[in-house]
């Protein structure tokens, strides 16, 4: 699992490189420098944000199809031997308290 989020960050990093675009080398004035900058920013915060999502939606849907399929059967089998602990320690107390009212 570790190794699907390294390369999901890897991949998205990639991308986030290839679509941002650098600021222009030469400005002819520093007053719209500022500016320039920060609509810059946005463009690329949206960018990066319509990519997370969609890389998002990817992660998702392997989840669906390819692990939690097996994962749940997993899921299950603790389930049940956390329920027949719990069944088995309820039962064990509730002798032990009978014994101990005797």
């Amino acid at each position: 699992m570790s190794r699907l989020v390294l390369f999901v960050l890897v991949v998205m990093l990639q991308v986030c490189w290839t679509l941002s675009n650098p600021l222009p080398s030469a400005a002819p004035d520093n007053a719209g420098l500022l500016g320039r900058a920060q609509q810059v920013y946005r463009d690329t915060k949206t960018k990066v944000l319509n990519v997370g999502s969609t890389a998002a939606g990817f992660v998702g849907m392997y989840y669906e199809d390819h692990l939690k399929p097996v994962a749940d059967s997993y899921v299950e089998w603790a389930k049940d031997g956390a329920n027949s602990f719990w069944e088995r320690l309820k039962r064990k107390v509730s002798t032990f308290r009978s014994t101990q009212d005797k």
